[in-house]
């Protein structure tokens, strides 16, 4: 064989091996690139969450008290079983009647959730009530005119079924939207009473309270 022979054999074989090393030193590269760039990408999308506001309206928690205890005096009407409920204090009486005011403080969502924090000077208003001396014959039907009620007026019906040793309606106004106004009522054979639950939509407080701080010098109205 030749010398040039050989040199044709030495040429044919580091040809293909050039192509390997390249082929991994990109399959490499790609590898250490990809999770830094996703990391970093994070990072970004994080920062510009966290700068942008969250978009709550502003309103007095008075006023979306108010707002609440509506709400709740249309399920009280259209439940038709309740008689004139005053403001009481929030105690562990389960049997006992209850109409008070309570909040939370509200959480971004999205990437910026994961630090866990609550926005600063937000809160979710709540409005708990409860009828006492409630018997089946008189829940079971008020919760399907609750039922048929809040259908009709395009909220969506999330549940309605048993719960524990009670039966339960949940709806909110768009299930789609984690910050909607929902509402519980459930009637409980144990207790014999019928439990509801407004709850608003997240706000800020003009004064710069948060979650239940905000509520703190807040009663409801008296239901009807």
């Amino acid at each position: 064989m030749t010398n040039d022979g050989l040199m044709d054999d030495v040429t044919d074989t580091r040809a293909p091996l050039r192509g390997a090393l390249r082929v991994t030193f990109f399959v490499v590269l790609a590898a250490v690139a990809l999770p830094v760039l996703l990391v970093v990408g994070l990072v970004v999308v994080y920062a510009v969450e966290r700068g942008i506001d969250e978009g709550y309206p502003e309103v007095a928690p008075a006023v979306m008290a108010q707002r609440a205890a509506a709400r709740t005096q249309e399920l009280y009407d259209v439940a038709g079983i309740g008689g004139e409920l005053p403001p009481t204090g929030s105690g562990g009486d389960y049997h006992a009647a209850e109409n008070t005011i309570s909040a939370e403080s509200c959480y971004p969502t999205g990437l910026e959730s994961i630090a866990d924090e609550p926005v600063e000077g937000s809160y979710r208003l709540g409005h708990n009530w409860r009828i006492a001396g409630v018997s089946k014959q008189e829940g079971m039907p008020a919760l399907r005119r609750l039922r048929d009620h809040v259908e009709k007026a395009g909220w969506d019906v999330t549940n309605f079924g048993a719960s524990g040793d009670g039966w339960v309606l949940r709806a909110r106004r768009d299930e789609d939207d984690a910050d909607s106004e929902r509402i519980v009522v459930t009637w409980w054979s144990h207790w014999q009473t019928l439990d509801g639950f407004t709850a608003m939509s997240c706000a800020y407080d003009p004064a710069g309270a948060e979650g239940d701080d905000a509520v703190r010098n807040v009663e409801p109205p008296t239901l009807t």
